[in-house]
């Protein structure tokens, strides 16, 4: 299945769910640990010595049992909020501490790091184990709150030869179980566990193996449910909410709608993959529905090289957003009801269609509203002026062939998140013959200043930022026999965009130089796709 548009949570220039992985952290070694098991349990089985050639895939995303599972955890357990999933269920936060005495002189005491162990007990060896805390992060990435300690083990199952890895984290807040081919995710003990079993053949380095199954292993789900009963006995596993392949009508019982009536007929349907959730057995517990893991993809493609696609992904529970949709005429991005939503459209000459990608966000979203989003409007030229910037002159025989000038902004009267500025992109191309030199120039009036100048010269481009945050870029070529456009035609329409401008104050670039181009604005959108 094809990825899916980057999430962008929080923040002007990125929102971004950090998600660590459940196997990332077995790779540290093995540890000596006193109380891995119960008391009663056998001797921690020996290290393998095989590596995994076949880097381990992420799991599944986070859950939780169903209750009736005990709760009591040791020290850092019970009382610890619930940890923030990552997209495939390991935990995520900022590195917090370990209590002091975890470590001795030559063990590492579970119990004192607050860690009680729940792993498999027959017919595993273990292979490697990880010990960390994380906690909820500020702002500046400083852990805050308690620590909730995590602990990472792999494992290999001897009838098998599959690698498992399992990671159990200090939390209290519940979610929904869920069962994936490969993993499950769930909550018990206090604690949110991810298991995942690599369905793919395990070999040492040294044997040079590069040739692998096409078609994963058929015994791995039998393994995982092995692992998921011998880690909590009595836990239900038809309890879990099973994720399958979906199509168009499993959509709207999670609040998803058909968009298939907003494509116009010109467009065909290349490619889709739906991902739903099964419900449990009637006699468990439904109340908590999964989200993270929910998913649609799909793209159309129409002759003449148009080509439309959406994406849905369910967030983690408890994900919020701060940060509004944006939508233009090449796409849109936004969050709804505990869902990202994303459209990208493109043609093969360039021009998008907001009024598309507007219809294909309403069918898609029945909440759908873009009257507070981040938008792109057209500028015109007697606009610039009140930003303290002035279209290019061409030199002589030049032509402005095409230019697009745009600003991106919120409506006034919208909320204005912290650190959003508008932010304008002014593009245009002149030419004379089989030369060509284009411009960009980006400014976010509001946004803090640098305060000082800076900027590199080549053979075929100059670039530089003005004090005051205004970036321009000129970069010239040739269709002709001779690929240089001359150096005093770009130095003219550079001169003509920043009248102020010194030539000499740029930094030599060697050669040709290519185009460096100017550095991002300060709280411009980004783009998801």
């Amino acid at each position: 299945m094809p990825s899916n548009p980057p999430l962008k949570l929080s923040g002007p220039l990125g929102w971004a769910i950090a998600g660590v992985a459940a196997v990332a952290l077995f790779g540290a070694g093995v540890l000596t640990a006193r109380a891995l098991f119960d008391d009663d349990a056998a001797t921690p089985p020996a290290s393998g010595a095989p590596v995994a050639t076949r880097p381990p895939a992420q799991g599944a995303g986070p859950g939780v049992a169903r209750p009736g599972i005990p709760t009591s955890v040791g020290r850092g357990g019970e009382d610890s909020a619930a940890p923030k999933g990552g997209p495939y269920g390991g935990p995520s936060g900022c590195a917090a501490p370990l209590p002091a005495d975890a470590l001795g002189a030559s063990s590492v005491d579970l119990a004192a790091a607050g860690v009680a162990p729940r792993v498999p007990r027959s017919g595993f060896e273990l292979t490697s184990l990880s010990l960390s805390a994380i906690a909820d992060c500020t702002p500046d990435g400083t852990p805050t709150g308690s620590p909730r300690p995590s602990l990472s083990t792999s494992w290999r199952h001897t009838a098998t030869g599959l690698e498992v890895y399992i990671s159990q984290t200090a939390s209290s807040e519940p979610a929904a179980p869920v069962l994936r081919s490969d993993g499950a995710t769930f909550s018990a003990l206090g604690y949110l566990f991810a298991v995942y079993v690599n369905a793919y053949p395990v070999m040492p380095v040294d044997t040079g193996t590069t040739a692998y199954p096409v078609k994963p292993d058929p015994r791995a789900a039998d393994v995982l449910r092995e692992v998921i009963a011998q880690m909590i006995s009595g836990f239900d596993q038809q309890c879990f909410w099973v994720a399958v392949d979906g199509d168009w009508a499993s959509l709207a019982v999670s609040g998803i709608g058909d968009p298939r009536p907003a494509i116009p007929d010109r467009f065909k349907l290349a490619e889709v993959h739906i991902t739903t959730f099964r419900k449990p057995a009637p006699s468990c517990d439904t109340s908590i529905r999964p989200t993270e893991g929910l998913g649609l993809y799909a793209q159309w493609n129409a002759p003449g090289g148009e080509s439309l696609g959406v994406s849905v992904t369910g967030l983690p529970a408890g994900a919020t957003v701060d940060y509004p949709g944006y939508l233009d005429q090449y796409g849109a991005s936004w969050t709804a009801n505990g869902l990202q939503f994303s459209i990208w459209y493109g043609s093969k000459d360039g021009p998008g269609s907001a009024d598309l990608v507007r219809a294909a966000a309403r069918a898609l979203d029945p909440s759908f509203t873009d009257a507070c989003f981040i938008q792109q409007r057209t500028l015109a030229e007697a606009d610039l002026a009140k930003l303290g910037l002035r279209p290019p002159t061409p030199p002589a025989g030049y032509a402005i062939t095409s230019k697009n000038l745009t600003v991106s902004d919120i409506a006034s009267g919208c909320p204005r998140p912290k650190d959003f500025f508008a932010s304008y992109a002014l593009f245009w191309t002149l030419e004379k013959g089989a030369d060509v030199i284009d411009v960009s120039v980006y400014a976010a009036p509001d946004a803090p200043k640098p305060g000082s100048f800076s900027g590199w010269i080549a053979d075929s481009s100059i670039t530089w930022m003005t004090a005051d945050g205004k970036s321009f870029n000129v970069s010239g070529y040739s269709k002709g026999v001779s690929p240089v456009v001359s150096r005093d035609d770009i130095i003219a329409v550079a001169k003509s965009l920043d009248p102020s401008l010194d030539i000499s104050k740029l930094e030599e670039q060697p050669g040709g130089g290519g185009v460096v181009p100017p550095r991002p604005v300060p709280g411009g959108p980004e783009r998801g796709n």
